[in-house]
């Protein structure tokens, strides 16, 4: 058990269990130019349609114009194969067959939405590897839960140079419900043998928190550093933070 500092509040602590996207990487770096590709891929396929990409975007909740996210949108919160339904959906609407919207949808947006990260695209946000060796020598367990993928998110924490401080991850297309659902939370409450009750939460979506009101767990701290907004987050967060570098490990 270690206590764990956030501001002036104490929790004692023996799992965190940290987002990725928005709290250990920056969101945009990544999901921003994906967005961008992962569109013009497809309009370029279907002949340079602005229109189409326009309605492409305002599917997945991005504004190329401002470069931000929607809080709540498909690209900030949803699992990989939910944002290519999305797409198939916009491409359906749009005039092409079910078939091939879907075609299109796995093929061409999924090329270059849920390719491998590379260096270059993933920005950590603070120093993930000094707070996770913080927490481990503290005797902390380290989980992760995110709604992406399984292969990209091992490579990014391979980029992060923290795999071997993570005990457990829990992705986007493993067969647990994603958040809001508190399932990956109980999961690795059980298979990490940590009681709710030393469980903390961190992320920057009102689904993070969400996903550990609904756990029960002791603490869930939101960060300002991704796609949540802060009125939004202080309505239903324990604490709120900066980003992970304000976590200290007191004891």
């Amino acid at each position: 058990m270690a206590t764990i500092a956030l501001g002036p509040r104490r929790y004692e602590i023996d799992l965190v269990v940290f987002d990725k996207d928005g709290t250990l990487i920056d969101f945009y770096h990544l999901w921003g130019e994906r967005a961008r590709l992962g569109v013009e891929a497809v309009t370029a396929r279907l002949g340079g349609d602005a229109t189409l990409a326009e309605r492409l975007y305002r599917g997945i909740g991005y504004d190329p114009t401002s470069g931000r996210a929607a809080a709540s949108g498909p690209l900030a919160i949803a699992s990989m194969p939910k944002l290519y339904t999305v797409c198939a959906v916009v491409l359906y609407q749009h005039g092409l067959d079910w078939r091939e919207a879907e075609r299109v949808a796995h093929e061409i947006f999924a090329g270059a939405l849920g390719a491998l990260p590379t260096a270059d695209v993933v920005k950590p946000i603070g120093t993930p590897r000094a707070l996770c060796e913080r927490l481990r020598a503290a005797g902390v367990k380290i989980a992760l839960v995110t709604s992406d993928d399984r292969v990209p998110t091992l490579e990014t924490l391979r980029l992060l140079r923290i795999s071997e401080h993570v005990a457990e991850i829990v992705c986007g297309d493993d067969p647990i419900p994603n958040k809001p659902a508190p399932d990956a939370l109980l999961h690795l409450s059980r298979i990490l043998a940590v009681p709710v009750s030393r469980v903390m939460m961190v992320g920057d979506t009102l689904g993070d928190i969400a996903t550990g009101r609904n756990a029960g767990i002791a603490c869930c701290a939101a960060v300002l550093s991704g796609t949540g907004q802060p009125a939004e987050l202080a309505a239903v967060a324990d604490v709120i933070i900066p980003s992970i570098a304000a976590i200290e490990v007191v004891g």
